[in-house]
């Protein structure tokens, strides 16, 4: 990452290399009142993230804010990282932030954590490269119909709304990262 990409304040990095999204953030955060200053606040996003978890945040002293394109990553159940679309008024991102920062403990943990089947794990990597649902079939030797049931509950399991939405999940530096770390 370009050292224009990275910002480090007072309280906060930033990891972004959208300037506006920067420069707004950078007003936001000088408006709020930081209680514990031990506590580092880092602002990503999904084009950053791989690059911030190489960093090594210590997390227990360390909030990660991942600001998203869209809809949120529903399979990252690690309690260190918080999500947030990044296209939201100032108002509510700020209201996000006075959240964040003074919220004192962790958040709870996910009651299910996504964990993956080899068929899926077969049938992502399938779609990866861009296979069709009749040769995803011939591929793995299921019915079409077994594909179609496999794909609807990846959707769902990934908090997906749709087939689109999954692929752009699964070529994400986010998804890519989560799934060589967890599986």
């Amino acid at each position: 990452m370009c050292c224009d990409d990275y910002v480090r304040t007072g309280h906060a990095d930033l990891w972004l290399s959208d300037n506006y999204l920067r420069c707004g953030l950078e007003n936001i955060l000088t408006k709020v009142s930081f209680g514990d200053n031990a506590i580092r606040y880092v602002f990503l996003t999904e084009h950053e993230y791989a690059e911030v978890i190489n960093h090594n945040y210590n997390l227990r002293k360390s909030r990660i804010i991942l600001l998203t394109d869209g809809s949120r990553f529903e399979f990252l159940d690690d309690l260190s990282v918080y999500q947030f679309p990044m296209k939201s008024s100032v108002e509510e991102l700020h209201e996000f932030i006075l959240s964040v920062v003074n919220q004192k403990g962790r958040r709870a943990a996910r009651k299910n954590r996504v964990l993956l089947t080899p068929r899926e794990r077969r049938l992502i990597d399938l779609i990866k490269q861009g296979k069709r649902m009749a040769d995803m079939g011939d591929h793995l030797d299921l019915h079409i119909k077994t594909i179609y049931q496999t794909r609807r509950a990846l959707i769902k399991k990934m908090g997906c709304s749709g087939a689109v939405d999954l692929l752009k999940k699964l070529r994400s530096e986010v998804f890519n990262n989560w799934l060589m770390e967890s599986h």
